[in-house]
């Protein structure tokens, strides 16, 4: 083997370990520096470790109710800030100025004008000065519905600040009202013929404005200052004893503890044992995955693509699960942890699906305060999706799966708070909306499967429904072509698919595969017993080793005739191995019998391969040998239809056929004893009807 083809052979394997190695590598990039506290504790349950001694000095934090009442508290009792604008009464009494002396100007009596003069002209502007003097404030929404004798506002003028009640200021409608009520003492109903002719009301505006910045910083400065602490423990005193209930107040220490050790670098830790740790943690867990893949899912080792795809989502996750930590304004349960066994189960299976979304959460679960929580609540929320998710190609199926995930979380987020607090006081209903919003993040799942089958080579349920339509232009081109082989189809795929029901796995992927597993017949179909007639046998007229390679070759045309029709690589691989590397035992054995003396290449009668390397493949072929062995028998009852599929299956095994895929005995007991039973119900002996 020259070096460039050593090359290629490694190089596939190659390619998958070092995805794992870069995966581990960008997983532990963005783990916490600052260690993990390594103590799980419930509020109002008992402390199950060891008794907890400060080992430190640490401040105690306020917890956030505590902060939130302070906060409302200060905000409740804020003033708002008024500034004063001294041009709004220079121009409002210039104004008016201007409006008296046109009116003392105008066609008057001399008795009239001088009683205007004197009573209106003289008092009407020092009435206006004395309301601005006093201050006429902004009617602001901050103290529309405040009471005027209890409410108090701040005055500000140029760097000058005062307080004033409410009511000791006027507003337009109460200064307005003073000032027409003072001059009924001075005027005459002469004059008040005189004065109808001012809109006094206009020579009224607000000088006392609200100032919405200065009311901010000051209330902002006052929130600064709360402080997040409340007391200290000294290093050597007892937090909390074994077997003592976690208080309020205990859990408070606790948690000042945990938040300082996690947060504070001063705290000594050994930083170098401290990241050797996190490094083998991560490793384990994605070395464990590796193990589960190169065990159960050995396909995937075959595909880098899919690999990465696997890969990406947890490190993905994994990197949503920092950000929403390290950001107080999204929460971590809004991050749709479910899609991801939802996409498993959809390109592969529930167990696999399960054991991903595990493995994730225990990663992710290293960011998160209360872990255990964090950790029930999204694998049931994962559970409940993978089982709700029925039948994929049903449209609404996402529906019900969002509703029944946020329904979930909701209803243990509620269970786990009653039994930390004990009452639904310590519930916080604004969660509710983070799981509604998970659930939305939900329904991305449609174009996202469309997106990742494109992208990764994945096939997905409704695109095999698709594809076994029996309508489909190349199943109906064998129809036409080959009637027999596509008779011989459709029995291949009733039996395999009863099986797989039965030993677990995708009955629509073995369907499909079944389907199109002989579709390369199609070229020379009159080669294969199951399309002749008349008892015309065109292999009377070659050798055994050419009939040997047409009936070979139909593997390799029916692999050329899926890729010209763009069929998945994954219905390929069922065209490819369902002979596996078996041998054309009747041409093999007939050219041995005419030619007993020649030295045989046996390579030169046997299929290409590979062997099945999925339980459905490995069905597939049991189901393909059996179901044409039964049409060419002549004696059929219930014994010989027995032995036969023993025989055939006993046959496959002593080849070594099924030895790269995940089936087990048990599996391989329980398909023949479905497929003997499918026979006799297929050969079954029928009554003699009179003529």
């Amino acid at each position: 083997m020259s070096l460039i083809d050593s090359f290629l052979k490694y190089w596939k394997p190659v390619q998958i370990y070092l995805l794992y190695l870069i995966s581990i590598l960008m997983v532990f990039w963005m783990y916490p520096r600052e260690g993990k506290f390594q103590y799980e504790y419930v509020k109002n349950r008992p402390w199950k470790h060891q008794d907890l001694i400060a080992p430190f000095d640490f401040p105690v934090y306020k917890d956030d109710a505590m902060i939130d009442k302070e906060i409302d508290s200060i905000t409740l009792m804020s003033k708002p800030y008024f500034t004063l604008d001294t041009m709004v009464a220079e121009q409002s009494l210039a104004q008016l100025s201007s409006d008296l002396g046109d009116i003392s100007s105008g066609s008057l009596d001399i008795e009239i004008l001088t009683l205007f003069q004197r009573n209106i002209q003289d008092t009407l502007p020092g009435l206006i000065r004395q309301v601005y003097s006093t201050g006429v404030i902004e009617m602001h929404p901050v103290i529309q519905d405040a009471v005027p004798s209890e409410k108090e506002v701040i005055l500000r003028r140029r760097q000058l600040a005062r307080e004033v009640l409410l009511s000791d200021l006027f507003t337009e409608k109460r200064a307005y009202e003073y000032v027409m009520n003072a001059l009924k003492d001075y005027t005459s109903k002469s004059e008040e013929q005189i004065l109808s002719r001012v809109t006094i009301a206009k020579y009224i505006e607000p000088n006392l404005l609200y100032d919405e910045s200065m009311t901010r910083n000051v209330l902002d400065a006052n929130l600064d200052e709360i402080g997040t602490t409340q007391g200290m423990v000294q290093s050597g005193q007892i937090i909390i004893s074994r077997g003592e209930l976690v208080s309020p107040a205990k859990y408070r220490l606790v948690e000042s503890l945990r938040k300082e050790y996690e947060t504070n670098s001063n705290v000594y830790k050994n930083y170098s044992l401290l990241y050797l740790g996190q490094f083998i943690l991560i490793s384990v867990l994605f070395l464990s995955l590796l193990w589960y893949v190169s065990n159960f899912r050995r396909d995937m080792m075959r595909s880098s693509a899919q690999t990465l795809f696997l890969l990406s989502m947890i490190v993905i996750m994994v990197g949503l699960t920092k950000v929403t930590v390290n950001n107080e304004a999204i929460s971590y349960y809004v991050i749709p942890f479910a899609i991801i066994p939802i996409f498993l189960k959809t390109f592969f299976n529930v167990r696999f699906a399960l054991f991903v979304h595990f493995l994730i959460l225990l990663l992710a679960g290293f960011w998160i305060p209360n872990s255990y929580q964090f950790l029930l609540m999204n694998f049931l929320a994962g559970v409940v999706a993978v089982f709700s998710m029925r039948s994929y190609y049903r449209r609404s199926i996402l529906f019900y799966i969002a509703t029944f995930v946020g329904l979930t979380y909701t209803l243990i987020y509620v269970i786990l708070s009653l039994l930390q607090e004990g009452t639904l006081e310590g519930v916080d209903w604004t969660q509710i909306l983070w799981f509604a919003g998970n659930g939305l993040l939900i329904l991305t799942v449609y174009p996202l499967i469309y997106i990742f089958e494109r992208l990764f080579g994945f096939l997905s349920d409704a695109t095999l429904f698709e594809l076994s339509d029996t309508n489909q232009p190349l199943l109906r081109k064998l129809a036409e072509k080959a009637p027999g082989t596509f008779q011989h189809s459709l029995q291949v795929a009733n039996l395999a698919e009863e099986a797989v029901l039965k030993v677990g796995g995708n009955p629509l992927l073995v369907r499909t595969g079944a389907l199109y597993h002989d579709i390369g017949k199609m070229n020379n179909p009159y080669y294969f017993i199951e399309n002749q007639r008349d008892g015309e046998n065109p292999h009377d007229n070659v050798d055994f080793k050419t009939s040997a390679k047409i009936i070979i070759d139909h593997v390799m045309d029916g692999v050329e005739l899926a890729k010209r029709y763009n069929l998945p690589q994954q219905i390929i691989d069922f065209i490819l191995t369902h002979h596996g590397t078996s041998t054309v035992q009747y041409f093999y054995k007939s050219y041995l019998s005419d030619n007993p003396e020649d030295e045989v290449d046996v390579e030169e009668f046997r299929y290409p391969g590979p062997r099945p390397y999925l339980k459905e493949m490995a069905v597939v072929m049991i189901a393909d040998s059996v179901e044409a062995a039964s049409r060419s028998m002549k004696d059929i009852s219930e014994e010989s239809l027995s032995q036969l599929v023993d025989n055939i299956v006993a046959h496959q095994t002593a080849e070594d056929q099924y030895s790269e895929a995940d089936i087990t005995f048990s599996d391989i007991a329980t398909i023949k004893k479905i497929f003997k039973q499918k026979l006799i119900n297929i050969y079954h002996a029928r009554i003699a009807y009179p003529e």
